[in-house]
């Protein structure tokens, strides 16, 4: 949202000022710093204001046009003084009031523009420019309902305003009033051309607010009329691929390509192959968008993070490590790289990186998930690692899965001890329930320990409940066949063992790297 034009609402001031008899000497000043003001001959008519000034101190509309002037001039505390006197002069004075809300408004200072729009709006209910900037005001404060009587009043005093019809149409869109926003932007579409900038943003508010049906025709006729655009064609192809029409994106994106070969087009355009599940291509655009920009850090963890979804993790591997070389702040690639080595078997190598990684970034969930499932395998690694956990949770973060690591952590570590003490495991592993009452690995975990501690009966509670969260978690399964068998209950027990093998055969390693590599994917929004 913008403000009403300047020189717009100066046209107002200038054509409605009261006029004194023509003999007056300080009207005659008056007049030619009129004349002056509409030249854009800021100083002249500066000038000749202070003279009609000088003759006639009580002339209010010589201090306007010098607050106006003053505006223009971006003079803003000189426009306030001289704008102030005039309302003072002329405490009845609408368009005074509404000047000088109009310099609150640009200082940002909402809350007193707001109240002079407001007595603006009490002397003149007709004062679209007052009814609008209140509008305007509730919208940059975030109160959408409060802004869309505003908007609709100047909107009715006035259907072809479109910054009002604008801001009408965000507002709606922003209070999910879908039928009433499709209405507004539908008469915007037949107020405006697609050379008009209140065009393309109509396009856009639609867009962001997820109206990609509406904004599409919008953004087809400004690629019509712009062939040629950078920012025509990728709008439109961004709207098409958040409108899960990737055939569409894609096929904007090729021509895109061709004559503005951008990295940030290869960018998108490899998620759109990516949607569209053409793996190679997207690899390719990927490649594309890091060679074109290679001082980007996102276009370089995206490509690496593709190549480890559908190439090699050597390859991958190989990338993220030359990505940490040249971003060695980069804790997003660092993260990739221990992921890529945990994935390839290289454990000692990925608690390395990840353990660099929360040096870097101390708070970052995805980094510690990572590094608990390191900890067993990488034994070298594993005091820092725990030094790792024990700093994390310290800020008691909302993290149920480090809770979850900490506390196996701490029962491996346990169960060296010739009298283990499983209290601590099991109060990060409640923490972690408390935190995810439906976490299927915290109730697996608890009944491992039981069965530690020999407590059987106990654990069968605790893995059903493993079980009814997560079907499929067959260590859970294999549990629970375990105690089944030590309590004698053989034919439970087959039953979960066949479970066991059941899902076992479903390749956990796969399902792994899978789970991993989406949440590194989650890390390009």
């Amino acid at each position: 949202m913008q403000l009403l034009p300047f020189l717009l609402a100066v046209s107002v001031f200038l054509q409605s000022t009261r006029s004194t008899a023509p003999s007056s000497e300080a009207q005659s000043w008056f007049q030619q710093a009129r004349q002056y003001f509409e030249k854009q001959q800021w100083e002249e008519s500066r000038s000749a204001a202070m003279k009609a000034l000088e003759i006639d101190p009580a002339l209010a509309d010589a201090e306007v046009l010098l607050g106006l002037a003053a505006t223009a001039q971006a003079r803003l505390h000189e426009a306030e003084r001289h704008l102030l006197r005039a309302v003072s002069l002329q405490p009845q004075n609408d368009r005074a009031q509404g000047y000088l809300a109009l310099v609150y408004l640009q200082q940002k200072r909402l809350a007193e523009a707001r109240d002079a729009f407001h007595k603006a709006l009490k002397l003149n209910p007709t004062n679209q420019s007052a009814s609008y900037n209140l509008g305007l005001i509730a919208l940059m404060q975030e109160r959408p309902a409060e802004a869309l009587p505003h908007f609709e009043k100047a909107h009715q005093a006035d259907p072809s305003n479109v910054a009002a019809l604008i801001g009408l149409l965000e507002s709606q869109l922003l209070l999910k009033h879908r039928d009433q926003a499709r209405l507004s932007a539908r008469k915007l579409k037949a107020l405006l051309k697609p050379q008009d900038p209140g065009f393309s943003q109509t396009a856009t508010l639609l867009a962001l607010n997820g109206e990609y049906a509406s904004a599409i025709p919008f953004m087809e006729e400004v690629r019509q009329t712009f062939p040629q655009s950078y920012d025509a064609n990728y709008n439109l192809a961004l709207a098409y691929f958040r409108a899960e029409n990737p055939e569409k994106a894609a096929q904007v994106l090729r021509f895109l390509v061709t004559q503005h070969p951008r990295a940030e087009a290869y960018n998108l355009l490899a998620a759109v192959e990516e949607r569209r599940q053409d793996y190679l291509e997207a690899v390719r655009a990927y490649q594309k968008a890091a060679e074109l920009e290679p001082a980007n850090e996102d276009y370089r963890y995206d490509y690496a993070n593709e190549l480890l979804q559908h190439r090699t993790n050597q390859e991958a591997i190989a990338l993220f490590a030359t990505g940490v070389r040249d971003f060695p702040n980069s804790w997003k690639l660092r993260l990739g790289l221990g992921c890529a080595r945990y994935l390839a078997g290289k454990f000692d190598e990925a608690a390395e990186a990840l353990l660099e990684t929360v040096k870097i970034e101390p708070g970052i969930k995805l980094a510690y998930f990572f590094l608990g499932k390191t900890y067993e395998p990488a034994e070298s690694f594993q005091p820092a690692i725990l030094e790792a956990f024990r700093a994390y949770l310290e800020r008691n973060p909302d993290d149920p899965w480090a809770y979850c690591h900490y506390g196996i952590i701490l029962y491996l570590r346990a169960r060296l001890d010739p009298q283990p003490d499983f209290r601590p495991a099991k109060s990060a592993l409640n923490r972690a329930l408390v935190l995810n009452p439906a976490f299927a690995e915290a109730y697996l975990q608890l009944g491992i320990i039981l069965q530690q501690e020999g407590r059987f009966k106990e654990s069968v509670h605790f893995l059903n409940r493993a079980i009814q969260s997560n079907p499929k978690l067959a260590p859970a399964h294999y549990r629970l066949a375990v105690s089944y068998k030590r309590l004698g209950q053989t034919d439970r027990a087959k039953a979960e063992f066949d479970l066991n093998e059941k899902f076992k055969s479903e390749s956990q390693a796969e399902q792994e790297k899978q789970k991993m590599i989406q949440f590194l994917v989650e890390q390009r929004k």
